[in-house]
């Protein structure tokens, strides 16, 4: 009798497993500093409890198990914005796309600090 071949790609994943890959791609880029949380005001549509701290990479689902990702990042002082931007957008695709079987459908990277080293 002979075995069938297990493997079977992996169509369930959970948010935390997306926001870890996430993080570890973007940290891993050239002149990202850090993940940052972005202000809420600015952000009328996501409400918070009280008390509750929201994470820095925001994942949005789709029903056909495809997902996008939102990512802030603080940025070094001396390197160009718009390209350290541009790698880490084409960082973070390629990595998930590679974790999650080409699920993911867009990555969104926003620049919301500049850190100067003292």
């Amino acid at each position: 009798m002979e075995k069938k071949n297990a493997n079977i790609p992996v169509t369930g994943y959970h948010t935390q497993d997306i926001k870890d890959a996430t993080r570890k791609a973007a940290l891993a880029c050239y002149g990202v500093v850090d993940v940052v949380k972005r202000e809420e005001t600015l952000r009328p549509d996501k409400r918070i409890k009280k008390g509750i701290i929201e994470d820095a990479i925001y994942v949005k689902k789709f029903p056909n198990r495809t997902f996008t990702v939102d990512v802030y990042l603080a940025l070094s002082n001396g390197v160009k914005v718009t390209e350290a931007l541009v790698e880490a957008q084409k960082t973070i695709m390629f990595r998930l796309n590679k974790t999650f079987n080409k699920l993911c459908v867009g990555v969104n990277v926003y620049g919301e600090k500049v850190i100067s080293s003292r």
